[in-house]
């Protein structure tokens, strides 16, 4: 059987599982059971299609089985009834934002009014959080528990999906710490790993300015508690996301880092070049010493994946077996999903899916229409082209944002991340935190290395023609942009038939308007919890939206996060004016947003200017005329 036919029978049962019925663990047996015959079956093209079969049915019975709540009396979603409960619970991951929020991932127990014990995982968020609690902290507290949900919206992000990807059915909040008590010290292996980076954290900050600290302790430890929101948001507008969340990424350069460093060693030794080439078992060996690197960065889920396509690809290569590279991550990829089928929906497995069958499917293609010597010369251009080109669909998707400066920037950012602030920084944090005289320059020199390189990012991104473009597509404009891939895919191996339909459909995709109103007036009401959002649509064609919600006590950011893309997946691009009713909170915070990345028309409020919260005329461009009724 294919690995990628494999890939797409199992992914499609996961897709589906919202929609088609069956008992979960029925369903998924009865998958495992064909998937196992098909493989024994003498008669080949049945055994195949039995294994298909088996892997659709597969997906679609665990995807379902994570979904759904745990069933029984003793799950801590079944008490989840919106009333306070006294908790116990151990922490299983941490995170502290800039503005003092935490956000712990437990694991919780309660006891029911009736004596009887709940267990699970909760998501607690904690407001004013001055420090958060290392991993294997023993907790105790009370809060009201919930199960998480949706405003209901289409486009709008899954929270409910994605908390159950980590086995989460359960939420809390907490206003301030003080309610918290804490029983026991950490202890167990996360707890080492944590305070080994927290140790290491707290060198970095005291050798250098908080802005290096920051980015230091971002790439090389994946510490992004109080990592500022404007540096955040500056260096995904320069497109370099990617280099500072510890992800698969920074797991290959260290692994290459190190397989160099192996591979000259290994060849000094005349015994080990005589047992085995180096390249069959130097990725095998490496994998501990990597999956230690994946504990002392938090662990997390990217880092986590990355590591487990490592795993699966140095086993294969130990073992002897010759698989084509593409064939080898559609078979990591496979058993990751099976692993966990959520993750499909994840961010972080689609691009870096993405990316990495962008680099093996356009560039040996590429490099033919190359000479030979200027492969290396051309490697890094024409793979920031692939990797972009393959990413900028789940992009758009996920982020509503395209970083044009990107292409430019990781021209120069990748090269100096990873041959000189990467290596710099380990060797000098190693050297530091041992004692060696030195470690403390490096450090510096890393951090400077990093923060300049950023500084030139952000000045490429303030150009105006590689300035972020916001983007919040329809599925139309999606298909499109599949489309355009395609059209590159079939133009590169000079099938010309293929890329001309391609590049035709994706042009029509793109032109045609998805959900467009026909001659008739169509009101929308939008879920914004609070407050009220109405997208008005005329005979004429005309589009209005009248009031934005908010959430008057919360910073959840309604414009951002809940009517741009819920517009976007509407099919509404531009807007023929904003409508004011009046200026109370759950009525206007979520229109600057609106007003800013679509500017529409007309402004119409009855409130003379001076009136207006700050937040509308701060957001309002010349492009908008405002009226007042």
């Amino acid at each position: 059987m294919s690995p990628l036919l494999r890939l797409l029978a199992l992914v499609l049962g996961i897709l589906l599982a919202d929609h088609l019925p069956g008992a979960p663990l029925l369903v998924a047996t009865t998958g495992g059971l064909f998937f196992v015959t098909g493989l024994f079956l003498s008669a080949p093209r049945a055994g195949k299609v039995l294994g298909y079969v088996g892997l659709f049915l597969l997906g679609l019975g665990l995807a379902r089985y994570h979904l759904q709540p745990p069933a029984g009396t003793t799950s801590l979603a079944g008490i989840a009834d919106g009333r306070k409960h006294p908790i116990t619970a151990t922490v299983l991951t941490s995170r502290l934002d800039d503005q003092g929020r935490a956000r712990l991932d437990l694991e919780a127990e309660t006891t029911g009014p009736d004596g009887t014990r709940h267990r699970g995982r909760l998501r607690l968020t904690v407001d004013n959080c001055e420090q958060t609690w290392l991993p294997g902290a023993h907790l105790t507290f009370t809060a009201k528990l919930k199960r998480p949900g949706r405003f209901g919206n289409p486009g709008e992000f899954d929270y409910p999906r994605h908390l159950a990807a980590s086995g989460i059915t359960t939420i809390a909040y907490l206003p301030a710490p003080t309610d918290i008590v804490q029983l026991q010290p950490p202890r167990g292996w996360r707890a080492r790993a944590a305070r080994a980076r927290q140790q290491a954290a707290r060198q970095i900050d005291s050798l250098l300015p908080p802005k290096q600290a920051s980015l230091l302790r971002a790439l090389l430890l994946g510490d992004r508690d109080r990592f500022p929101e404007p540096l955040r948001e500056g260096i995904a507008a320069a497109g370099l996301s990617h280099l500072l969340a510890i992800s698969g990424l920074h797991l290959g350069l260290v692994g290459g880092l190190l397989f160099s460093l192996g591979f000259l060693l290994w060849r000094r030794s005349e015994r080990l070049m005589l047992w085995q080439p180096p390249a069959r078992i130097l990725p095998l060996l490496l994998a501990p010493v990597l999956g230690l690197y994946t504990l002392l960065t938090g662990a997390a889920v990217a880092t986590v994946r990355a590591w487990m396509i490592w795993c699966a690809g140095s086993l294969l290569l130990a073992a002897g077996r010759r698989y084509r590279p593409l064939d080898l991550l559609w078979f990591a990829v496979l058993l990751i999903l099976l692993a966990q089928p959520l993750w499909l929906f994840e961010a972080g497995l689609q691009l870096s899916v993405a990316g990495a069958a962008g680099l093996l499917i356009f560039l040996p293609v590429w490099h033919r229409y190359l000479p030979r010597s200027w492969h290396r010369i051309a490697d890094i251009p024409l793979a920031t082209v692939a990797a972009n080109l393959a990413t900028f669909v789940p992009v758009g998707y996920h982020f509503h944002q395209l970083a044009p400066a990107g292409l430019i920037n990781n021209l120069f950012a990748i090269p100096a991340i990873g041959a000189v602030v990467l290596p710099t920084g380990m060797a000098g944090l190693a050297a530091h935190l041992a004692g060696i005289p030195g470690g403390a320059s490096l450090l510096r020199l890393s951090g400077w290395a990093l923060d300049l390189t950023v500084r030139l990012a952000q000045a490429v991104a303030d150009v105006p023609f590689f300035r972020p473009v916001p983007w919040f597509p329809d599925p139309f404009q999606l298909l499109a942009g599949l489309g355009a891939v395609a059209f590159v895919f079939f133009l590169s191996r000079r099938r010309t038939l293929q890329a001309g339909a391609c590049l035709v459909v994706s042009l029509l995709l793109w032109a045609l308007p998805y959900g467009a109103n026909r001659g008739t007036i169509r009101v929308t009401a939008l879920s914004v919890g609070q407050g009220e959002a109405i997208l008005l649509e005329t005979a004429t064609g005309e589009r209005y939206l009248v009031d934005g919600g908010g959430l008057r006590h919360s910073r959840f950011d309604i414009g951002n996060r809940l009517l741009l893309p819920t517009l976007g997946w509407l099919g509404i691009h531009h807007l023929d004016g904003v409508i004011l009713t009046h200026p109370h909170p759950d009525h206007y915070l979520g229109l600057g947003p609106v007003l800013q990345k679509l500017a529409p028309k007309r402004f119409i409020t009855g409130l003379p200017p001076e009136k207006l919260p700050g937040e509308i005329t701060s957001a309002l461009s010349d492009r908008t005329t405002c009226l007042q009724l």
